[in-house]
């Protein structure tokens, strides 16, 4: 099948769960700065079937987007059910299925103070990052967000525009800043059992392409990491399968209405096409494709699958 887009279609949305909706909102507008673009409370027979929730289902959803960039958008969806539990109850730091969400930051150090003062808990002070040759170098440090969430806030180090940081922090500075310092979602990590049955998806359906594709870490615990981008500086995907040590598979508990990272959901020119790919390839179908209503965005046709490498969600939804 031929990529749906020229460059590839990067992801478009990070779905969660939400535990308590204006803490949520306090994080990804307050802080990191993005706008509201649509809230509706969604229910009916169509809703509750795409996620394959109890006819009576309803939700609180809101969209949120960085300015006008269609790319890396936040969708917060409170489900009202008294079943709902953590996906990521333990704090695990290693796991199978979606991992964290990378945002740019333009000052580090000032963001660990004011999100440390704010009581947000940090797994460490920034750390500076040596990447591959041509990459460059830069700051990260990981903090647990709202609704069990790792958010991996990134300061863009190099700025010689031959090397890939370089490049991307020019872009960031110039296009990509919120009101508060912050980017768009830029990476969505996604831990899988498998990148050879992880990446066809993404790279044979939703056309984006691997950029950087090698083990990293320390000799007692390393991960092959495989970066896919699509045609857009934010909005990529990386593929992380442990290579020495243990990684607790949350994907089983990753679906509605349970709190945490539920899905990743990227527009595409037809859902019939990409129902017809899945299908060909063997790839699980959560849900079929029907018309439900989307927080800001008008009523598209969507549909659910099973990454094949994990077992996580992928949404995917038609171009408006």
């Amino acid at each position: 099948m031929a990529a749906p887009g020229a460059g590839g279609s990067p992801l478009s949305i990070a779905v969660i769960g939400v535990d308590n909706m204006a803490e949520s909102l306090g994080f990804y507008q307050g802080i990191v700065g993005m706008d509201v673009i649509g809230e509706e409370t969604l229910r009916g027979l169509r809703f509750a079937g795409h996620w394959r929730m109890p006819p009576e289902t309803r939700v609180q959803a809101v969209l949120l987007q960085a300015g006008e960039s269609p790319v890396g958008r936040i969708m917060l969806m409170g489900f009202v059910d008294p079943r709902r539990e953590r996906i990521r109850a333990r704090r695990e730091r290693h796991m199978i299925g979606f991992m964290n969400l990378n945002f740019y930051v333009a000052d580090i150090n000032a963001a660990h103070r004011d999100l440390s003062a704010k009581g947000y808990e940090f797994w460490w002070p920034p750390r500076q990052h040596t990447l591959s040759a041509g990459v460059g170098q830069e700051t990260g440090a990981l903090l647990e967000g709202p609704d069990g969430v790792i958010v991996n806030l990134v300061q863009l180090d190099t700025t010689e525009k031959s090397t890939r940081t370089g490049q991307m922090r020019k872009y960031f500075l110039e296009h990509g800043v919120t009101r508060t310092g912050y980017s768009p979602v830029v990476t969505s990590a996604h831990g899988v059992h498998s990148r050879d049955k992880a990446v066809p998806i993404y790279r044979d359906l939703l056309g984006m392409d691997v950029v950087i594709d090698e083990p990293l870490g320390s000799a007692e615990e390393r991960t092959h990491w495989t970066f896919l981008q699509g045609d857009h500086h934010f909005g990529k995907v990386a593929l992380g399968q442990p290579l020495n040590y243990n990684a607790e598979d949350l994907t089983p508990f990753a679906t509605a209405p349970n709190i945490g990272y539920l899905a990743q959901a990227f527009e595409v020119p037809s859902v019939e096409e990409a129902q017809t790919y899945c299908r060909d390839s063997g790839i699980e179908i959560y849900s079929p494709p029907d018309e439900i209503d989307l927080p800001g965005l008008g009523r598209r046709q969507c549909m659910l699958v099973r990454n094949p490498g994990s077992g996580a969600l992928m949404q995917f939804f038609e171009a408006g």
